[in-house]
């Protein structure tokens, strides 16, 4: 039983919930169910099987401390409400799991650089980030290579995945726990299914304790669909103190550190989905919740989005208000950008590479271009219906608009992705059809020959057309890389005199590198899948105390990063 609740949160709770997730309600393959009317959040049980925990305690101030001093290279920050010593640079989760060795390689190797940091998410790969992480550590703690109460672990919850397509949809209608974001997509901040998500995300990291749990992007169930007049913003800023108040008995109860949220428009003023962080504080006046438990909040920042640690004239930046309150702060996507209607990634290769496979690449695409048109003028010359042959005039309508592709690498993915390869597949399941209808026809196999030449030939242009325009993506990539190194000398370069030895992607390095040098962000969050990337970041963070305010200031305003802002 959980017993500390405060006198405001246990008389709600004491109630009836008019909000639960369902009686019965499958999430990530575990069977959930609340118990009869009037028992409560506390009585809420598991039908399952409780995997074995075996790193007991959690991160404490002097062990944290103790770990990253023997790292006096890599920049540090301190979570004010508990004390903890974080690495400013965080191991980001979000696509990691136990199949890949590259995984774990790079994970050790961060440990041994001095992360100290963690951050994963119970809906990350549907819960195998969490235990890849868990059995890593779990062997890391055996080797004594680390110990737990020198890592910071962070998760977060939110994400409804169904195990399966067949999600309980009819069981859910009329209850308002939950928001309907698709037919196949939901979110929930519901106490029943933060109790849940954590005693899942401990079983899979294999820990009895979190330092910092996280609400995952609340903001989503503003866009539920289902419910009468959609999730209002005066619903969820409830459902948040809600959150908040049960989670305060989560840390009495010693499964979490402290609590905060993981968000996409806490830092954004100007956009419909925007939550604001003096609302939600003003929430514990009415629901009882215990500001010295929300620690932390995390939000987008990089080299395009800077939103969370800017101040305007009239309004103070989400980095700024929050150390006020002595709330910390983790930045999220330092090498993917949102700027323009376009998803950027800041990564680069090196011009001299990318020269050498735009050559290779545009004979390439003559080619494919070239054989495609060649292979529609022989499906004109084999049928008479001109309805079905005007059909396969792809490679005109492709090479009409490859320069308006090569703008946008991720749009043009997409686009070739889901529309034009399904487009080309009906068109010739058409021609499939319209062919074996006809009984007399004596060139069949013939055409069964074009119609699998042509599918595999439009496949392959298509990919060669998402290179390409990856290469133009890289092209400017290029440009912004040699521009921030001509503005700011201070930035990580793999030549000059200061060079570091083996970067993998100059720009990526001078992205983390001005995200670890903001002064009120704690602690910048990489992906770091692979060990290259690992030696990538760790050089950037380690270079971000050369950047002063002023180079951050003349940074902002490089003219290529300049109107691409939220």
């Amino acid at each position: 039983m959980l017993t500390s609740f405060s006198v405001h949160a246990t008389q709600r709770y004491q109630r009836p919930l008019s909000r639960t997730l369902s009686s019965a309600v499958f999430c990530q393959g575990s069977l959930w169910r609340q118990g009869g009317a009037g028992t409560g959040v506390a009585n809420i049980v598991r039908l399952g099987i409780m995997t074995s925990r075996s790193a007991h305690g959690a991160a404490t101030p002097d062990a944290t401390a103790a770990f990253l001093s023997k790292h006096p290279t890599l920049p540090t920050a301190t979570l004010p409400k508990r004390g903890l010593v974080l690495s400013k640079l965080g191991f980001g989760a979000y696509r990691v799991n136990s199949s890949q060795s590259a995984h774990r390689a790079a994970l050790v190797k961060a440990v041994q650089a001095g992360v100290n940091v963690i951050d994963t998410s119970s809906h990350f790969g549907h819960g195998t980030s969490e235990k890849f992480i868990g059995e890593t550590l779990d062997d890391l703690f055996k080797q004594d290579a680390i110990k737990r109460e020198q890592v910071v672990v962070v998760s977060k919850a939110g994400f409804i995945l169904p195990p399966t397509t067949d999600f309980p949809t009819s069981e859910l209608e009329n209850v308002s726990s939950y928001a309907a974001i698709s037919t196949t997509s939901y979110h929930s901040i519901h106490p029943v299914y933060l109790k849940a998500q954590i005693s899942q995300s401990l079983d899979r990291l294999k820990m009895d304790k979190l330092d910092i749990f996280m609400l995952n992007n609340p903001e989503r169930m503003l866009g539920d669909r289902m419910l009468p007049g959609g999730f209002s913003k005066s619903k969820l800023y409830k459902e948040i103190a809600e959150a908040f108040a049960y989670l305060d008995t989560e840390v009495e109860a010693g499964r979490i550190g402290g609590y905060g949220i993981c968000s996409n428009a806490l830092h954004i003023p100007t956009t419909e989905d925007h939550l604001s962080l003096k609302t939600i504080l003003k929430t514990r006046h009415d629901f009882g919740w215990k500001l010295e438990n929300f620690v932390a909040v995390q939000a987008p920042l990089n080299l395009f989005e800077r939103d969370l640690v800017t101040d305007e004239v009239s309004t103070k930046s989400l980095a700024t208000e929050a150390k006020e309150h002595d709330i910390f702060v983790f930045s999220n996507r330092p090498l993917n950008a949102i700027a323009a209607g376009q998803i950027i990634t800041l990564e680069n290769k090196g011009q001299h590479t990318r020269q050498e496979n735009s050559v290779k690449l545009l004979e390439t695409l003559d080619l494919g271009f070239s054989s495609l048109a060649e292979m529609e003028l022989d499906i004109k010359e084999l049928i008479d219906e001109e309805s079905i042959a005007m059909k396969f005039v792809w490679s005109e309508v492709l090479s009409e608009n490859l320069a308006r592709l090569s703008s946008n690498y991720f749009a043009a993915k997409h686009f070739l992705e889901r529309e034009v390869l399904p487009a080309i597949d009906r068109d010739l399941k058409i021609l499939e059809d319209s062919t074996n209808d006809q009984q007399d026809r004596d060139d069949k196999e013939t055409i069964a020959t074009w119609i699998h030449r042509y599918r595999r030939e439009a496949e392959t242009l298509t990919k060669d057309i998402a290179s390409f325009c990856q290469l133009d993506s890289d092209k400017r990539n290029d440009e912004l890389n040699l521009v921030l190194g001509l503005i700011c000398r201070e930035f990580v370069s793999d030549v000059g005199q200061d060079k570091v030895d083996n970067i993998g992607s100059p720009l990526s390095t001078k992205s983390i590198q001005y995200c670890v040098a903001q002064e009120n962000v704690g602690c910048t969050l990489v992906g770091m899948r692979r060990p290259e990337y690992v030696h990538d970041a760790v050089a950037a963070a380690e270079a971000s105390r050369r950047l002063t305010q002023r180079d951050l200031g003349l940074i902002a305003q490089c003219p290529l990063l300049l109107n691409t802002t939220s």
